[in-house]
């Protein structure tokens, strides 16, 4: 069982990080970093989120299902009173981590691809967003899971491609051919 202070640690390193990515960000690269550090267990993280999203430490985010956290003002002012129980070196550790990995965060937020199943049919949504604003929202029925899968997959890994290649296409009509 841990003690208080490691509980306290533990909590502090989440909130640490939220405040220092100042991005929503995702479960998995959440688990990603307090894991391959081996900073917690999956099932302490999972208890430690729920717990400081309860009481408004952090906040939940369920958008495009997809679930982000983000630091609350309440938590902030109890990270900045004991933001010293953190270790220096983990501080580095979630330092490094952000440094590396902002970019990529930001851009997965940014790129939306997910999908509904209503009587056999699947409808896929894809979208682009910059700064909130949609550059890009698409509908499509397909006829199965795996097509859906195959476009969502697709969609993450090369979206600002198939964004381009709608403009060019829709830029390049023979309508303005002839302009």
């Amino acid at each position: 069982m841990k003690n208080s202070l490691q509980l306290a640690e533990s909590k502090l390193i989440i909130m640490y990080m939220l405040h220092k990515i100042n991005l929503p960000m995702s479960l998995s690269y959440i688990q990603e970093f307090a894991l391959s550090y081996e900073y917690m267990d999956y099932f302490s993280l999972s208890n430690y989120l729920s717990e400081l999203a309860d009481s408004d430490y952090i906040i939940k985010n369920i958008e495009h299902n997809k679930t982000t956290y983000t630091i609350s003002k309440k938590g902030y002012k109890t990270l900045s009173l004991f933001e010293n129980l953190i270790p220096n070196s983990i501080k580095e550790k979630i330092n490094e981590y952000v440094a590396i990995n902002k970019n990529q965060i930001k851009k997965d937020l940014d790129i939306i691809a997910n999908f509904t199943e209503n009587n056999n049919e699947y409808t896929v949504k894809c979208a682009v967003y910059e700064d909130k604003k949609p550059l890009i929202e698409l509908s499509l029925k397909v006829a199965s899971k795996k097509y859906a899968n195959t476009i969502c997959d697709n969609w993450k890994k090369d979206a600002s491609k198939y964004y381009l290649s709608f403009m060019k296409t829709l830029l390049n009509s023979d309508e303005n051919k002839s302009h």
